[in-house]
C-alpha cells in the first residue's frame, strides 16, 4: 500500500514536470515572439531616425551650397567691378603669406 502511494506521488511529480516543461516551452515561444517584435520595432525606429537625419543633412548641405555659390558670385562681381584693386589685394595677400611661410628668406 505504501508502495502504491509512492508510485502515485512519483507519477504525479512526473506529470507536474511534464506540464512544467510545456509551460516553459510556451513561455519561451512567447518571449521569442515579443523579443522579435521589439527587434523589428527598434529596426524600424532606427531606420526612420537615420532617414530623417539624412534628410536634415541633405537640406543643410543644399543651403550651404546655395550660400557658398552666392558668396562666390558676389566675389566675382566685386572682382569685375574693381579688377585693379582685386589684383593688388591678391598680390599683397600672397606676398604676406609667402613672408609668413618663410618663402622670402631664401638666399
Amino acid at each position: 500500500m505504501a508502495e502504491d502511494q509512492i508510485r502515485k506521488e512519483i507519477d504525479a511529480l512526473k506529470n507536474d514536470i511534464a506540464q512544467f516543461r510545456k509551460d516553459i516551452g510556451g513561455l519561451t515561444d512567447a518571449l521569442k515572439t515579443v523579443l522579435g517584435e521589439k527587434v523589428d520595432e527598434t529596426k524600424r525606429n532606427t531606420k526612420d531616425k537615420a532617414s530623417k537625419a539624412m534628410e536634415d543633412l541633405e537640406s543643410k548641405i543644399e543651403a550651404l551650397l546655395a550660400q557658398g555659390s552666392g558668396a562666390v558670385k558676389s566675389a566675382g562681381e566685386k572682382v569685375s567691378e574693381h579688377p585693379g584693386t582685386s589684383l593688388l589685394t591678391a598680390f599683397g595677400v600672397g606676398f604676406i603669406i609667402a613672408k609668413l611661410l618663410g618663402a622670402g628668406d631664401r638666399r
